[in-house]
């Protein structure tokens, strides 16, 4: 028989492969028409550590915005999530070929005890691991967002910062 304790240990594993699964089946389905990566990245910062996916999905008619939802595990071992729109501002940056950098508004809910909402400004920078034929295939690359935070616990509003790093692979 299944317990209610049962379910809150089982509960954030079950949706953190169902996710995981709808990410990859979404990327594999929509390859054809559009540029689609998919993120592993690692986080820290006013929430705390928290590991997660993005999916970067870039239409090929306006490939400078990036559309970046993504999903992560709190402290408290909770699944929170939210995403971000960027915007590619390399080309005016002039930057070197194999690197890329966008900013944009980027809006998470931690769902932890003490922290909800966040909302933010973003910056990513990425770098091009493989170059040649299959341009951006893999590439790493470091985030940054700074905004504001509810922490939840002191009912206030406060400053929100948050760094990391991260993998993509463009299918």
């Amino acid at each position: 028989m299944l317990h209610a304790s049962n379910l809150a240990i089982v509960h954030p594993r079950i949706l953190s492969c169902a996710l995981a699964l709808t990410l990859a089946t979404a990327a594999a389905s929509a390859v054809e028409d559009h540029d689609m990566r998919i993120v592993p990245q690692l986080t820290v910062g006013s929430a705390g550590f928290e590991p997660g996916l993005a999916l970067e999905w870039r239409g090929l008619d306006q490939s400078s915005l990036i559309l970046r939802p993504e999903a992560f595990i709190n402290e408290d071992g909770q699944i929170g999530g939210g995403g971000s729109l960027l915007y590619d501002i390399s080309p005016e940056m002039d930057l070197p070929q194999r690197h890329a950098f966008a900013v944009g508004p980027r809006i998470v809910y931690h769902n932890s005890d003490q922290y909800g909402w966040e909302a933010d400004a973003m910056a990513t920078w990425s770098y091009d691991l493989v170059g040649g034929v299959r341009t951006w295939q893999h590439s790493v690359g470091v985030l940054g967002a700074l905004g504001v935070l509810d922490d939840k616990e002191n009912d206030e509003i406060n400053l929100g910062a948050t760094g990391g790093v991260f993998y993509a692979f463009g299918f």
